[in-house]
């Protein structure tokens, strides 16, 4: 019964969708984070649904781009956007620890944090415009389960920074036992995206790849943060995420141009 409790738990933290089954329990919060895979499949197969019936009513391509760009964000009620544009306004001050994070604390919106939006967006944007051209639709799946993978495992792994909601949660034991049930549930979804998938390189590339960049984003935002926190965890999702769909419009532009 407490891992149902704890990925609704999830299910409510971290996706705007209606929860069917409301509940919440404080000393749980960890298994809670160990569900990010599972919610991450809920988000990846909406996803694949909202992929599909773009092409059964023949949406113009730049507005199906559109489409499926701003709901990767907006299911999560741009949460981890909201993290990665505070990190960003942290980091890039380049001002010493303290202050970096008395920033990355503050609700104002920064010179740095719109900058990185926009390029982020333009990110997106551009390697959309290549990657939905054809690519498998379970590499969209793959995509939001392999970024929020990485996050819980780092929220679970690594100090937070003093100011974190993660504090209190960090002190309890045990919370390696989590990292194997989102590694088990990453081999899982991997596994059934691999058997359906026709090209299997190239969604094995793809989570790769997005592993590296989620765990090397996190090493730089603690080193520069002095911690752990949900603003690094977005921070992450976003950067790995980013470079998921990257790496799927370069496959798919070499795959045609050299093919």
């Amino acid at each position: 019964m407490k891992y149902i409790t704890a990925f609704f738990m999830a299910w409510g933290n971290f996706i705007t969708l209606p929860c069917p089954l409301k509940r919440w329990d404080s000393d749980l919060k960890n298994m809670m984070l160990a569900f990010l895979p599972s919610v991450g499949a809920v988000i990846g197969l909406i996803w694949m649904g909202l992929f599909w019936l773009t092409d059964k009513i023949y949406l113009p391509f730049a507005i199906k781009c559109l489409l499926l760009v701003f709901y990767i964000f907006a299911i999560c009620g741009f949460m981890h956007l909201d993290g990665f544009m505070d990190c960003n306004d942290a980091i890039l001050s380049r001002r010493p620890l303290e202050d970096r994070q008395r920033i990355l604390k503050d609700s104002t919106v920064g010179a740095f944090a719109a900058v990185t939006l926009v390029f982020l967006m333009l990110a997106w944007y551009a390697a959309s415009g290549v990657a939905f051209a054809n690519t498998s639709v379970w590499n969209l799946l793959i995509i939001p389960v392999i970024s929020r993978s990485v996050s819980g495992a780092c929220v679970l792994s690594y100090k937070p920074i003093g100011h974190s909601q993660y504090v209190k949660d960090y002190q309890q034991p045990d919370r390696g036992k989590y990292i194997l049930i989102i590694l088990l549930q990453v081999i899982v979804i991997l596994g059934v995206c691999l058997i359906f998938t026709p090209d299997r390189i190239t969604s094995v590339l793809i989570a790769v790849v997005m592993a590296a960049a989620g765990y090397l984003s996190c090493m730089y935002a603690r080193k520069q943060l002095g911690g752990m926190s949900g603003d690094v965890a977005g921070y992450v999702i976003c950067l790995s995420e980013l470079s998921g769909i990257l790496a799927m419009a370069l496959v798919q532009y070499y795959v045609v141009m050299f093919g």
